[in-house]
């Protein structure tokens, strides 16, 4: 597998590691497009065929770089940050209505990346895996967005740099509705100790308080977050109280999306839509979530969650005021 004209519909499914060596584990994709809530999901309906079953292909991180050199992929026109359960998959979905925009939605292989050694991992292999990953597949596409998980935002930083005039946004939500989302399901990323390998070390203390550890790394998060804003141009914040009208009259107009009246209907639709259950209606929870809130999510919110949330509050309020204090139309200089 080393010639990358033929390589056409084919895309890294895996990235893994034996004896040392990292490789890239290949798989087709034809002309299909990433529709389902998540880039995982999408995964598992391709390994279910009989083609990838049988010629997976395997190939060290090297091709990545020709595949790049030989063909750049689709131009990355926004990145969608967020805290966890706050609407970024809804802002996923919505921007992979669109005919003409392949989203890349938490895609296993920057997963496995980001938490390789930096050689591994540097701004480089960032760029080429995307290149590969956003690759058209339809004459029809032409520009492509990546949502990144919840945790990736302690890497803010590294793909920020490795995508510097990509404009990008972090989504946001009531602390105490996240916690009490995550009491129910928690994420990967609650656990005690699986983000010290990603430079966050919650206190000694909150080893064994689950939701304490994971208050502390939604904490950090906000605050890696606020940190980017100032530290990096391009940025968007937004509050799940904002969508889904946001994503029309704020995410749409940040990221560049010339929309026409059909895709403006297409795009309400899907909006009006639970993100991650296409066939139910989407019944604002806001409200049952901090109803149901108990002394303990309260505690933690107050003690680690509260300020991280009202610095970025700040941040984006003081940004509106900001754009909405801007002259339509530039002033004549004499």
């Amino acid at each position: 597998m080393n010639n990358t004209d033929a390589m056409a519909g084919w895309l890294p499914f895996f990235l893994t590691a034996h004896n040392g060596q990292r490789q890239v584990e290949w798989g087709y994709m034809g002309r299909e497009r990433f529709t389902e809530p998540f880039f995982l999901d999408t995964l598992q309906r391709l390994l279910y065929r009989q083609f990838n079953h049988l010629f997976r292909q395997q190939s060290g991180l090297d091709l990545l770089l020709e595949r790049a050199q030989s063909h750049p992929g689709l131009p990355l026109k926004g990145i969608v940050f967020h805290m966890s359960r706050c609407g970024s998959t809804l802002a996923a979905q919505w921007l992979a209505a669109l005919p003409d925009s392949v989203v890349l939605s938490e895609p296993e292989p920057l997963d496995t990346l980001l938490q390789w050694p930096g050689p591994y991992s540097n701004t480089e292999t960032i760029q080429t895996l995307l290149a590969a990953l956003g690759q058209p597949r339809r004459e029809s596409d032409r520009r492509l967005f990546l949502k990144t998980d919840c945790w990736h935002t302690a890497h803010i930083d590294r793909l920020l740099t490795a995508f510097p005039d990509t404009p990008w946004v972090f989504l946001y939500r009531n602390p105490v509705e996240v916690l009490v989302s995550q009491q129910r399901m928690p994420g990967w990323h609650m656990v005690p100790g699986t983000m010290t390998g990603h430079g966050l070390h919650p206190p000694d203390e909150l080893w064994n308080n689950p939701l304490g550890n994971g208050a502390w790394i939604l904490s950090a998060i906000l605050d890696q977050a606020g940190q980017a804003t100032k530290r990096h141009s391009n940025g968007l914040l937004l509050n799940y109280s904002e969508l889904p009208e946001a994503l029309e009259n704020k995410l749409a107009i940040h990221f560049g999306l010339d929309l026409s009246t059909q895709d403006a209907e297409t795009l309400r639709a899907v909006a009006g839509r639970h993100s991650k259950h296409r066939h139910a209606e989407f019944k604002p929870d806001a409200a049952e979530k901090r109803a149901v809130a108990d002394t303990h999510i309260l505690e933690l919110t107050d003690r680690w969650l509260d300020k991280p949330y009202r610095l970025l509050e700040q941040l984006r309020l003081d940004d509106a005021i900001n754009l909405s204090s801007k002259p339509l139309f530039p002033l004549d200089t004499p």
